[in-house]
């Protein structure tokens, strides 16, 4: 059976801004980065695509952690298999989440690109 996040812990990542990951058993710190909550579940998208990020890490099956205020939740990265069939709800929960300043459109409009679509990740509970 696969571990859920708590209803909690989906509320903290669904009202805050900016959340925390921490990727790869090297690193220290956490980063900042956008997630949005559909469906009961955590994704993010990787918006350069560097060599050395969380979002490869975390896709070559290292460790991972996401922090939320100061909930800290070990999880492991994975493509979505639905990826087609959740792309727009994902686009739509950028959009609903992160279009509350405009300063925001560009870079909402550049998640929501084919090539950082196709950087989509979900975080699964571990």
């Amino acid at each position: 059976m696969m571990k859920k996040f708590s209803r909690a812990f989906l509320k903290c990542v669904n009202e805050t801004q900016i959340t925390s990951v921490r990727a790869g058993v090297d690193r220290t710190k956490f980063t900042g980065i956008w997630m949005v909550v559909v469906k009961g579940r955590i994704f993010s998208r990787s918006y350069y695509g560097a060599d050395k990020s969380w979002y490869t890490s975390l896709l070559a099956a290292e460790y991972g952690e996401i922090k939320c205020a100061k909930d800290i939740v070990a999880v492991r990265g994975i493509k979505p298999s639905d990826l087609k069939e959740i792309t727009e709800a994902i686009n739509k929960a950028y959009e609903k989440k992160y279009l509350t300043r405009p300063s925001n459109k560009k870079w909402v409009d550049g998640l929501n690109d084919p090539e950082r679509i196709a950087r989509t990740m979900e975080f699964i509970a571990t």
